[in-house]
C-alpha cells in the first residue's frame, strides 16, 4: 500500500458540525452581498450587470460549501478536481476590476469554509477601506474610464493641432497609438487612447470633435473595445 492509499485509508468519515456549516455559510453570503455592494458602488458611472452582483455574493457561499464537503478527505478533494477538469466557463468578464472581486469573493468564501470567519470579515474590511482610497486618488480610480478614439479627418483641413484642444476638454491623459492614411493620402485614421475626466461625457467628446472643420469620422470605443458611440 503506498502512501496515498494509507492516506485515503485513514480518512475519517465524521462529517463537520451542522451548526457550523450553517453558521459559515451564512457568514459568507452576509460578507459576498457586502462584496457585491462594494463593487457597485465602485463603479457608479457604469451599468453593472445584476447577475455579477447576485454572482459575488452567492460564490463564497458555494466555496464554503465546497470546502466543507471536502473536509479533510483527499478522495473528495481528487473526485471534485475530476468534476470540474469537464467544467468549460465562458463568461467574459468586462475588465480586470470585475476579477479581482471574483477572486475576492472567492477568498471569503474559502476563510469561511476553513473555519476562519473572522479573517474573512476582516479581508473584506481592509478590501472596503482599499477601495475608498483608490476612488480618491487621481489616475487609479475605478470608475475612470479608458476609452479608444478613432478620428478620420481630410487629411488637407485638419490635423493633430486642431483635435488637442478638443481633447484636453474632455481627458486627463491621451497618448497617440497609431496614424494611418486612406483613400490615397486624402484622409488620415488618427487612433487615440483617451483617459476621461470625472463628469467628462462620451457624447459631448464626440460632438466636439465632430463639429471641427475636416473631421469627418468620430468613432469611440470603450476599453474592452465594445462601440460606445
Amino acid at each position: 500500500m503506498n502512501e496515498l492509499q494509507q492516506a485515503l485509508a485513514l480518512q475519517t468519515n465524521v462529517g463537520p458540525d451542522p451548526a457550523s456549516v450553517v453558521q459559515a455559510l451564512l457568514a459568507a453570503f452576509v460578507l459576498g452581498i457586502i462584496v457585491g455592494i462594494v463593487h457597485r458602488w465602485s463603479l457608479p458611472n457604469r451599468l453593472v450587470p445584476p447577475k455579477l452582483v447576485a454572482s459575488l455574493a452567492l460564490l463564497p457561499v458555494v466555496t464554503a460549501l465546497v470546502l466543507h464537503v471536502i473536509g479533510n478527505s483527499l478522495a473528495r478533494a481528487f473526485g471534485l478536481v475530476g468534476a470540474l477538469a469537464i467544467v468549460r466557463f465562458r463568461t467574459r468578464l468586462r475588465s480586470t476590476w470585475d476579477i479581482t472581486f471574483i477572486f475576492l469573493s472567492l477568498a471569503v468564501g474559502i476563510a469561511c469554509g476553513v473555519g476562519n470567519p473572522a479573517a474573512a470579515a476582516l479581508g473584506t474590511l481592509i478590501a472596503t477601506l482599499a477601495v475608498a482610497i483608490l476612488g480618491v486618488l487621481p489616475g487609479a480610480r475605478p470608475q475612470e474610464e479608458l476609452v479608444v478614439l478613432r478620428c478620420d479627418v481630410a487629411a488637407y483641413q485638419c490635423g493633430e493641432a486642431q483635435l488637442i484642444p478638443a481633447m484636453e476638454k474632455h481627458t486627463l491623459k491621451r497618448w497617440l497609438k497609431s496614424t494611418r492614411s486612406m483613400r490615397f493620402g486624402e484622409s488620415l485614421s488618427l487612433n487615440y487612447c483617451l483617459l476621461l475626466r470625472k463628469n467628462a461625457s462620451i457624447e459631448a467628446l464626440t460632438r466636439d470633435l465632430a463639429a471641427l472643420e475636416g473631421v469627418e469620422r468620430v468613432t469611440i470605443l470603450s476599453d474592452d473595445g465594445d462601440t460606445g458611440t
